[in-house]
């Protein structure tokens, strides 16, 4: 289940996290129900979790919930008679500046008076946001702590760097006489709040050796295709065209060709490595074509890729 990234949330889902005991981390963190106080220490508690994500990656606070080593222990219900949504909503309107698009999720366990707060925080592109306390927060491990002072000042060219995200990867193909031919192209999004126009997509195939023959389409010159090892080919597309803010554009488009008798193996032992250059960092996304599943994180995908164990999401193929 993708916790991250539901259009609601119901008991269920806090039965969920209770029973597989999902861990707090960077995105994710656990109050009890003694968190929503009206006095000022803990309203100021409040603003600085909530802008310590927006200043971070962004993650979920479920007020409502004990945990016990960073785990979910029970479920620990709010009075929303006396702590409303919209008495949360005024707290956390006190962040300043304000943050944009943070969702507030009530779900009543048994009436009224025993409530659970979801609250969906963005990574936000107006950072750094300030706490009532008059600092600023940031997310590390289980906590928020206070930023540096060149933390802060790095927040503030958040809004001049785009953000680009690798949306997901397409593998399709047809049969031609003795080959099968793949088309291979992925999609990109830009998160951020300025136009990028200067980026690069990579696409690492590995258990290429059953490959014949590469070629690319459209052509374009830009595009390249380097063979790194017996196993192992780069395909490089560069950018093709300004993305501006909430804009997607799908890019690559590069043909593999196999032999037939080959073609089996190849399909059952490629692993898509892709990582997304861009003038405000990177991107890493890994697609295994066989079973649909994308792996996160270079670490998670170098140990994949290496036979190792790893954690493996599942993401709906575009």
């Amino acid at each position: 289940m993708d916790f991250y990234n539901k259009e609601s949330y119901s008991i269920d889902d806090i039965e969920y996290v209770i029973s597989n005991e999902v861990e707090e981390n960077i995105h994710l963190d656990y109050k009890a129900s003694g968190a929503l106080d009206k006095d000022e220490r803990k309203r100021s508690e409040i603003t600085k979790d909530v802008s310590a994500f927006a200043n971070s990656d962004g993650g979920i606070i479920v007020y409502g919930i004990s945990e016990e080593d960073h785990k979910p222990k029970e479920i620990s219900p709010i009075d929303g008679r006396v702590y409303t949504k919209e008495w949360l909503e005024n707290v956390i309107q006190q962040i300043q500046p304000r943050i944009e698009n943070v969702m507030i999720y009530p779900i009543r366990v048994n009436d009224l008076g025993q409530s659970i707060y979801v609250v969906n925080i963005p990574r936000s592109g107006k950072a750094p946001h300030m706490a009532r306390d008059k600092r600023y927060y940031k997310r590390f491990n289980f906590k928020s702590e206070p930023m540096e002072d060149y933390e802060v000042k790095d927040l503030y060219n958040r809004i001049s760097i785009p953000k680009l995200e690798i949306l997901g990867c397409l593998l399709n193909h047809r049969e031609e006489d003795d080959e099968v031919v793949y088309n291979l192209f992925a999609s990109i999004k830009n998160n951020g709040n300025i136009v990028c126009e200067t980026y690069k997509l990579n696409f690492y195939i590995n258990n290429a050796s059953c490959c014949e023959s590469v070629s690319y389409k459209p052509l374009e010159e830009k595009n390249s295709f380097t063979i790194l090892g017996k196993n192992r080919l780069k395909l490089s597309s560069p950018s093709q065209e300004p993305i501006y803010p909430g804009e997607a554009l799908d890019i690559g488009h590069f043909q593999i060709t196999v032999k037939k008798e080959n073609s089996a193996t190849f399909w059952q032992g490629i692993v898509i490595d892709m990582i997304l250059f861009y003038s405000g960092g990177n991107n890493d996304l890994a697609y295994i074509p066989s079973t649909k599943e994308y792996i996160e994180g270079r670490e998670e995908i170098d140990n994949y890729i290496e036979g190792k164990n790893s954690n493996r999401i599942t993401i709906q193929e575009k």
